[in-house]
């Protein structure tokens, strides 16, 4: 993986609402058919949990958390920076899940980058750029949607704690 700078360097904060980019952490792609019950195993043994099938669900463990983006993929976003973890888990689901043909794996920890959102205006902030109604989003729970344009995945930890992942190359625009 290259060194990566952050796209961007500086936090914001203004009327209850601040935002900053969270540092270079590792997240990984993952595909397989959730009916596939040795996908299911595999992944479930690697990961030490349930795989969740309800799109938009999250599960956390201590050092990793699990997206559900599509019926058919989940995104894993590291809860630490250790790399020598993250490449050990990588490694893992690549030999265990890709090359035996039960889903694929990818990493996508350079294209995408996460900005912190936090305060009691987030949800208005962030309303008056989507379409998407928040108030239907659940805490612990992700969407995708635009946002100024932009695709964007959105992790709600509650109302005043969102994370935004957005692809690299929009990150200046997003900000």
């Amino acid at each position: 993986m290259l060194k990566l700078n952050p796209p961007i360097n500086e936090n914001k904060s203004f009327n209850n609402f601040s935002m900053k980019e969270k540092a270079p952490i590792s997240k990984i792609n993952l595909r397989g058919d959730i009916n596939n019950k040795d996908f299911v195993s595999r992944v479930g043994k690697i990961l030490d949990l349930i795989l969740p099938s309800e799109v938009g669900s999250i599960v956390v463990k201590k050092d990793i958390s699990v997206v559900t983006t599509t019926p058919n993929e989940w995104l894993l976003i590291s809860n630490n920076t250790t790399k020598s973890n993250n490449e050990n888990l990588k490694e893992t689901l690549f030999d265990n899940i890709s090359i035996s043909n039960l889903g694929a794996i990818t990493d996508v920890t350079d294209q995408f980058t996460i900005f912190s959102l936090s305060g009691p205006n987030t949800i208005e902030v962030l309303s008056k750029s989507s379409p998407f109604n928040f108030d239907t989003l659940s805490n612990n729970c992700s969407a995708q949607t635009l946002l100024n344009n932009i695709d964007v995945i959105i992790i709600k930890k509650d109302n005043e704690n969102i994370d935004l992942l957005t692809r690299r190359s929009f990150s200046q625009h997003l900000w």
